[in-house]
């Protein structure tokens, strides 16, 4: 039986070949894709202290408890909030202005940020794909 063909990284734009599925050794986490507080710093090493917790108060009650997410407005549906999340998240730019803050519920929070991710993913690297026995990487768009 012939040998089983090399697996390509999976993280986007790395395009290392790997023995097995998966990832390559530079890009291997240790389980789960959270990582602990002593890497990414706490909550309040984060910008999430005391002033934080006020404008969380501050926009719960702005939106009465419901969710205000672009999902629960589009389908006309309420939802309890029991989470503060910025419109355009502070890695793209957004701040902690209340205009960039909303009230939304926790599985409406899930769902945005899996759909953020999966964005960023697909806009940070090409996808590899299996060409006539062989990995291809697409050329890079400029």
């Amino acid at each position: 039986m012939p040998a089983r063909p090399h697996s390509i990284c999976r993280q986007p734009g790395c395009g290392a070949a790997t023995a097995k599925p998966g990832y390559c050794s530079k890009h291997a986490k240790s389980g789960g894709g959270w990582q602990p507080d002593r890497e990414r710093g706490s909550r309040h090493e984060r910008g999430y202290d005391a002033e934080w917790e006020r404008t969380r108060k501050r926009i719960l009650a702005r939106a009465k408890g419901l969710c205000e997410c672009a999902d629960c407005k589009a389908l006309d549906r309420i939802r309890v909030a029991r989470e503060v999340d910025h419109i355009v998240s502070k890695a793209n730019g957004g701040s902690d202005d209340d205009d960039n803050l909303q009230a939304i519920n926790v599985d409406c929070h899930k769902a945005k940020t899996q759909r953020e991710r999966a964005v960023a993913q697909r806009e940070a690297a090409p996808v590899a794909r299996w060409i006539a026995g062989a990995w291809v990487m697409p050329a890079r768009r400029r």
